[in-house]
């Protein structure tokens, strides 16, 4: 024992270090194998602490559990932690990463999506250590994973070489509960309603997970099951202003839009999900285990748009904001305006399932064989006709910036009377997309259970296979043809808009009802001159790859001392060698006539991917972090699709435009270095600061440029590697619960962290920003906790960021202003086994503005449902 000179006697580094080992295990934190070397010295530890050992249950065991992981950790790492077995104080992943340090989010469409961690997409999202490889995408949709179903959530800042590769801004693995996390039994049910104030529902969600372990003749067994159901209505209301041009002719100054706006969102997402795990010990040495998981997702959507050209001509009435050369009132008078009314009905259906089996072998004293096997399957479909009606009123009168957004009105007409209204365009558009892999992987580690230099040797490998298709219509769009019958005639076709919860001018109107649409295809496809169901697929947006890699890897870890400070330290490199077979089409002119020509295209690349960490302990209670490696970033699937799609626009809203891939690219490249300090001043309180530096290489961009095809000008969205890049910042974060405070007091704690990030990227000898990267972001969570009484208040900030680099190829970007959110929740015991809690999402109302490259030239005004959530939870 050390006496600190204060008469305090606290434990030396070594022992805390095992007694946090000791509490993760008790916790389920760490799974037996992950401590097997320390069994017999935490053994020892806890007997001698056992009779002075306080128990602590859950917020307070949560932050401990956290900061726990993160001071033994080798990475630069931040976990969120279960209060008990599957609480947690939000409903999925996305949202409670709003709450770590360096990771941003948005929230739309009725949840948290867009996670990026420092400012960066490029990020590998893990489950339970395994890649899950969607249909769409590379990744695994946080979303998708409600927290009832969690153990824990680890936010990895750097990677060490036994890391799946794949991200260059981190590495995101969601932990799911197995059986032997618990001591026996353990169940537990939960039973939600939400009620949400813009889409005016109420809305139930249930969950539920049992699981037990057991020994008889051939071992120990465990197995548990968790399912889980969500419905969620939403409703997000947007006005907007089109981008800024000189609506008086080349020869003036004035600028302003040619058209103003609504789009109304209505949404109803069903989520399913379940998992299960078996696990076998037939002896001390060997370890089995099965698993699962599946999700199901219908999204019923409904996007209710209104455009409302502004007739500019000489006769126009307007006034300027004062002081610039931009318009803030416009009046048309007898001009005819363009006014659309369209509605898009787009309904998603997917589907993702994942198993696993492997096995933990411990050879003997020294070595230690992990391998598994996984398989995953996803599928997603979706059907998304969008069908335009046209109406004259003669007069328009509008307002670039009222209540934070667009304001138009139609003087003496009436907008809800269907009579007024008539059939223009029909866009029947459909995609599909199917994804599977394979993967093996097998790992070593040597323990010589010394105290010398070497502490450890691991190395394994690992095989994957995966494989994409993708591709959706061809010619969706339907011009109006002569003849198409008049609005009135059609029962069940019209309905009146939505109810916006703000005040921006026009405030219902005609617009097709979504459930007609879907209802009635056939018979619209035939009005508008097409035979009854979906058309043949576009070629040019067909692709099927399959991608193989094959990865080794060999880590070391070990430690030494310095002048009596122990220092720690990894060191390890991962080889990847990648295997990609694009097949798809591109298009060659012929007498004017665009033919499909069969693309195949074969690539490998091979990259050595170095990993080193430092971690020292100067004094009791610090730690210093040193963390450098070479990470690699593969793009998405879609954007090495060969094909170019072409559409040649009209209708009065959509300009001739082009998607198209890019078969050449190559895999991003980033260098990390993060240096940081830790001040573990409490078992449930820290003080830490991270600074971080990443250089890139081919990072992947898309960029909108012009290219005239057969005499016609489309603007084309591609991906590109851009030359180089940088980004590089400081994370501080600060936990503490206040427990010396007396009585009732002692049950606040808070959690607050900061972080600033600048960069850019380069090409050809110019930068451009970050697409995401918000320069300043903060936390501040008040955390209350307190006999049966727990709660808290969470506030989060991120500065402005910009959404779109080189907006529509303008020469401007579109910017968004300051996010804040607010959300609070209480709770309250009942008994050890019921609980029920309170929950408010969106306290303040917030706002989502963006403009076109200064705030006087507003896009978008966005407002979202504030969530009122109830829910019990009982643990049988």
């Amino acid at each position: 024992m050390n006496d600190t000179g204060t008469g305090a006697v606290r434990p030396s580094r070594n022992l805390k270090m095992k007694m946090s080992v000791a509490a993760l295990a008790g916790a389920g934190i760490l799974s037996s194998a992950s401590v097997w070397a320390q069994d017999a010295q935490v053994a020892a530890e806890q007997q001698a602490t056992a009779a002075t050992t306080v128990v602590v249950t859950g917020v307070r065991r949560a932050a401990q559990s956290a900061q726990a992981i993160k001071r033994n950790s080798d990475e630069v790492i931040d976990s969120i932690v279960a209060e008990e077995a599957g609480k947690f104080p939000d409903k999925n992943v996305a949202e409670i990463l709003g709450r770590v340090s360096g990771v941003q989010i948005r929230r739309e469409y009725g949840e948290a999506s867009n996670v990026v961690i420092r400012g960066l997409t490029g990020l590998v999202t893990l489950l339970n250590g395994r890649e899950v490889y969607t249909s769409r995408d590379r990744s695994l949709h946080l979303a998708d994973i409600p927290t009832t179903m969690l153990q824990r959530v680890d936010v990895y800042k750097t990677q060490g070489a036994e890391m799946v590769e794949g991200g260059t801004a981190g590495v995101i693995d969601v932990r799911t509960a197995r059986p032997f996390d618990f001591k026996g039994f353990s169940a537990n049910v939960q039973a939600r309603v939400e009620n949400r104030d813009k889409s005016n529902t109420n809305d139930p969600q249930a969950s539920g997970t049992i699981s037990n372990r057991w020994k008889g003749d051939f071992g120990e067994f465990g197995a548990l099951l968790g399912v889980s159901y969500q419905k969620g209505n939403y409703h997000d209301e947007v006005t907007w202003n089109s981008p800024p041009v000189a609506v008086l002719g080349a020869g003036s100054p004035v600028t302003g839009p040619l058209d103003l706006g609504h789009t109304l969102y209505q949404g109803k997402r069903e989520r399913t999900a379940a998992n299960w795990a078996f696990q076998w010990r037939p002896n001390r040495s060997l370890e089995m285990f099965a698993e699962g998981w599946s999700t199901r997702i219908d999204h019923d959507a409904q996007r209710q748009f209104f455009v409302a050209g502004q007739a500019w001509s000489p006769s126009t009435q307007y006034t300027l904001i004062p002081g610039t050369n931009q318009v803030a009132t416009m009046t048309s008078v007898n001009s005819n305006p363009f006014a659309l009314s369209s509605t898009q009905a787009p309904n998603d259906d997917s589907e993702t399932h994942q198993g696993a089996f492997g096995a933990r072998w411990k050879v003997n004293d020294d070595w230690t064989i992990t391998t598994e096997l996984a398989r995953t399957n996803s599928k997603w479909k979706q059907d998304f006709p969008i069908l335009d009606l046209l109406t004259s009123p003669p007069t328009v009168a509008g307002e670039t910036y009222r209540n934070g957004g667009g304001y138009f009105t139609y003087p003496g007409y009436d907008m809800d009377n269907p009579a007024n209204y008539r059939l223009h365009t029909l866009f029947d558009n459909w995609s599909n997309a199917r994804g599977q892999s394979n993967d093996w992987r097998v790992d070593a580690t040597w323990n010589p259970g010394s105290d010398g230099f070497l502490k450890e040797i691991s190395f394994g490998m690992r095989l994957a296979e995966r494989k994409a298709q993708y591709q959706h219509e061809s010619n969706g769009q339907i011009g109006a043809p002569a003849g198409l019958p008049a609005v009135t005639s059609l029962q069940g076709f019209a309905c009146q808009s939505m109810e916006m919860a703000n005040d921006y001018g026009l405030a219902s109107w005609i617009t097709p009802c979504a459930s007609y649409m879907h209802a009635n295809m056939d018979t619209l496809r035939q009005a508008y001159g097409r035979p009854a169901g979906k058309g043949a697929p576009d070629p040019y947006s067909l692709y099927t790859n399959q991608e193989d890699t094959s990865a080794i890897y060999g880590k070391t870890k070990f430690g030494f001392t310095v002048a009596g400070m122990p220092v720690e330290g990894t060191a390890g490199v991962r080889v990847v060698r990648t295997e990609l077979d694009v097949n798809g089409f591109n298009g060659v002119w012929t007498n004017g006539v665009l033919n499909p020509v069969a693309v195949n295209k074969k690539t490998s690349t091979t990259d050595a991917l170095p990993n080193l960490t430092l971690k020292a302990m100067p004094v009791e209670d610090v730690v210093l972090r040193l963390n450098a490696g070479k990470a690699i970033q593969r793009p998405a699937f879609a954007d090495f699709n060969p094909g170019t799609t072409y559409n040649a626009g009209g209708g009065g809203t959509v300009e001739p435009n082009g998607n198209g891939g890019n078969p050449d690219l190559k895999p991003i490249e980033g260098t990390n270095v993060d240096v940081a300090a830790e001040w573990y001043f409490a078992p449930t309180g820290s003080l830490t600061a991270t600074l971080f530096k990443h250089d890139f290489k081919n990072y992947v961009i898309r960029r909108q440029d012009f290219e005239t095809v057969n005499g016609t000008r489309y603007l084309v969205e591609r991906p590109r590697n851009m030359e180089g890049g940088e980004l590089k910042g400081i994370e501080i974060a600060y936990r503490q619960f206040y427990d010396f405070l007396p009585g009732w007091l002692n049950g606040f704690g808070l959690e607050a962290n900061y972080t600033y990030m600048q960069g850019h990227l380069e090409d050809r000898g110019i930068e451009s920003p970050f697409v995401n990267m918000s320069k300043n972001a903060y936390n501040i969570v008040a955390l209350y906790e307190r006999g049966p009484w727990s709660g808290r208040l969470a506030y989060n900030w991120r500065s402005k960021f910009v959404d779109t680099y080189n907006y529509r190829g303008l020469g401007f970007d579109l910017i968004v202003d300051p996010i804040k959110t607010a959300d609070a929740s209480i709770t309250y015991k009942i008994n050890d086994k019921i609980g029920v809690t309170l929950d408010v999402e969106n306290l303040t109302d917030r706002k989502y503005h963006d403009y076109h490259g200064i705030p006087s030239n507003p896009r978008d005004i966005r407002r979202y449902d504030r969530v009122i959530g109830l829910s019990m939870r009982w643990a049988l």
